[in-house]
């Protein structure tokens, strides 16, 4: 058994025995970790471990640090801040108390949120506030809560931001209630349009999850929570709050990569955004376990059920971008909202298979075409290859073989292509990812083939040694410098 397989079957023990009664414990262990005293040593930490954390990993790290390092004090109804008067408590968010005030200066609600005091006792940390606040603020989009102020009372640091009347997408997945497969879509393209604008703006959320997204009484979607967003270039001087290794957000809804401490960019909302819209569609977390703890170790080593398992009215282009969202890795998932935004375009004409316009219909020929003049390119190699192998016996019999499996290894890899860009667009992206590395190696495998032919054919026939080698090079150029530009054309154009 492989470390990996150890861990995973570990992890299931642990789940399974949570579920038992105390008094029935051990000799359930005993008896699913019978022969293996190492995997029942292991369980039996863990659920020690568990006993003494609890359900800290549940929360969002801010929940914690009030209970941890203190409090701001609690407002009440009638209480002054500057210009704002205080109406009510809202709620308890992840980094601090919302209170619903009013704004005397401009006539308007507002909502206040009292940041906790770990985040702005230290000069630096409160510079770092400030400089992301005013970020934030610049942010301006249908789908943002707009930040307004970064505001200091007696020593307090409050953000006063845009009070949005509605309820939160937690609420709307606790009733019960499963969107339409229109509503769904609606709501995944809002989302994606919102990521976009913060990450051109170089924003980084880090803590997207139902909590944190707003549904208003009109049904538009907003995003909460931005004046806590960190920017994805921090300055070098003042240095970001958080340091290396430090986990923010709420552990349900990270990346991997976030769970283990690591730097996270725009991809870490990426993720977030695809287990948000995985959970607001099938009302489960794509990797639901009995513990929060369970939870994260899914999240580092399990895959999600396939969302169309679960709702196969679901479209195929937002099923797709979910599952490539939700990828391990983050250079597999979208770069930023901008990539969601893309693919969810191009799966709106998929049912129809309508394109718009002659400059797209134009890209998407050339692509088509591309990858089937490679296929016949594939097919002149291997005969030519033959040929060769009869003119010249020897070595060249090694070459033809090597040339004609790669040829149809690269021409099964590309009709795959087409036939998904014709039958299944919105898997497109993540199927050219899948083959890019496999066409990428065969083409300057044969490429390479057919340069030693035509080496081997030179001093008995110079002119079709030339024309073999010429062929060689210019396969594996196309592969190296033409296809990436029109592939990325062809993508990067919704309509196409």
């Amino acid at each position: 058994m492989t470390s990996a397989d150890h861990w995973r079957r570990v992890r299931d023990l642990f789940e399974g025995a949570l579920e038992q009664p105390p008094e029935r414990l051990d000799a359930w262990l005993d008896r699913e970790a019978v022969g293996d005293p190492q995997i029942r040593a292991d369980v039996r930490s863990l659920l020690d471990h568990h006993q003494r954390t609890g359900s800290f990993l549940a929360d969002p790290l801010g929940n914690r640090m009030a209970d941890l390092m203190g409090e701001s004090r609690v407002l009440q109804p009638g209480d002054r801040l500057g210009s704002y008067t205080i109406v009510r408590e809202l709620g308890r968010g992840g980094m601090g108390r919302v209170y619903l005030a009013t704004d005397a200066t401009l006539g308007r609600n507002v909502a206040i949120k009292a940041l906790p005091p770990e985040l702005t006792f230290d000069t630096s940390h409160r510079d770092r506030l400030r400089r992301e606040a005013r970020a934030a603020a610049a942010l301006t989009h249908p789908g943002i809560c707009t930040v307004y102020a970064l505001e200091e009372f007696d020593g307090d640091l409050y953000i006063a931001a845009e009070f949005v009347d509605g309820t939160t997408l937690r609420y709307q997945l606790d009733s019960g209630r499963r969107p339409s497969a229109a509503e769904v879509t609606r709501v995944a393209g809002e989302l994606a349009a919102a990521l976009t604008h913060a990450h051109e703006h170089g924003i980084v959320h880090r803590d997207l999850k139902p909590d944190n997204v707003m549904m208003t009484s009109d049904g538009r979607v907003k995003i909460l929570d931005f004046g806590l967003a960190r920017l994805s270039t921090p300055d070098a001087a003042v240095g970001p709050i958080t340091q290396p290794g430090t986990i923010f957000g709420t552990p349900a809804y990270m990346a991997p990569e976030q769970l283990q401490g690591q730097t996270v960019d725009a991809r870490a909302d990426v993720f977030a955004f695809g287990v948000l819209l995985y959970e607001y569609v099938t009302g489960v977390h794509p990797f639901a376990a009995a513990t929060p703890l369970g939870v994260a170790g899914r999240i580092l080593e399990s895959e999600a059920t396939p969302i169309a398992e679960r709702r196969p009215d679901i479209s195929a282009a937002v099923a797709a971008v979910v599952e490539r969202c939700l990828e391990k890795a983050p250079a597999d998932r979208f770069e930023s909202g901008a990539g969601i935004v893309r693919a969810l375009q191009r799966g709106h004409r998929a049912p129809g298979r309508v394109a718009h316009g002659s400059g797209s219909r134009r890209l998407a020929w050339w692509w088509r075409a591309h990858q089937f003049v490679a296929i016949g390119l594939y097919f002149i190699a291997s005969v030519l290859c033959w040929q060769i192998k009869e003119w010249q016996p020897g070595f060249t019999t090694a070459i033809f073989v090597a040339v004609a499996v790669a040829s149809t290894v690269a021409g099964v890899f590309r009709g795959h292509l087409v036939f998904t860009e014709r039958m299944n667009d919105p898997r497109l992206s993540i199927e050219l990812r899948r083959a890019s590395l496999v066409t990428l190696l065969m083409d300057v495998l044969i490429g390479l083939e057919l340069a030693a032919a035509g080496m081997l054919l030179a001093p008995s026939r110079p002119v079709p040694a030339v024309l073999t080698i010429a062929l060689g090079v210019g396969i594996a150029l196309v592969r190296l410098v033409m296809e990436p530009s029109t592939t990325a054309a062809f993508l990067e154009n919704p309509e196409a």
